[in-house]
């Protein structure tokens, strides 16, 4: 199989189920890493949505009392972070049409604020993460974010193939404890 950069969500989809079944198989060091939940992935989604609010400039950022350098492509890769764990999602339920067709559709999202779209997404991911229709609208506003903060779809899937390659050069390296 080749691996190429990814054009579209079902490029995205491959790669990111390529990332996954090797982050499931045990490791060099001997680790294997248990059963993935999709509770696991809605905490993934949330902690990454975290660590993205954190990279926000000084005007949406909720650490009011921090001062901190901005910078756009830290932002980028925070958001694209949370990508990596919606599209895991979507693979460990196996609903890709729907959101497909959100992501091919990734312009046309609107928000009047970003708090607004914070809130919803939040809302969304924990009003019943079971249930796609709630996931599927927590995606919906996570591509709103991504639009309203200026960041394209080929950014996006740039920044992804990028990170990509990284992840998987991390599985034996960063994600385990090294056996000295």
């Amino acid at each position: 199989m080749m691996i190429s950069k990814p054009r579209c969500f079902l490029d995205l989809l491959e790669l990111q189920k390529i990332l996954d079944d090797e982050v499931s198989k045990p490791r060099e060091n001997g680790f294997e890493p248990r059963e993935r939940l999709t509770i696991d992935i809605v905490l993934s989604i949330d902690d990454e949505v975290q660590e993205w609010l954190r990279e926000l400039p000084k005007k949406y950022n909720f650490k009011t009392w921090k001062e901190k350098p901005y910078s756009r492509e830290k932002e980028l890769e925070e958001l694209t972070d949370v990508l990596f764990f919606f599209l895991q999602y979507v693979n460990h339920t196996m609903v890709e049409d729907e959101f497909e067709e959100l992501f091919d559709e990734f312009d046309s999202f609107e928000y009047s604020t970003l708090s607004e779209a914070i809130f919803d997404l939040k809302r969304y991911l924990y009003s019943n993460s079971y249930e796609i229709d709630e996931l599927d609208r927590a995606f919906d506003v996570y591509l709103g974010i991504v639009k309203k903060r200026g960041f394209t779809r080929d950014e996006l899937l740039e920044t992804y193939w990028k990170k990509w390659q990284t992840n998987m050069k991390r599985i034996n390296e960063d994600w385990v404890i090294k056996n000295d």
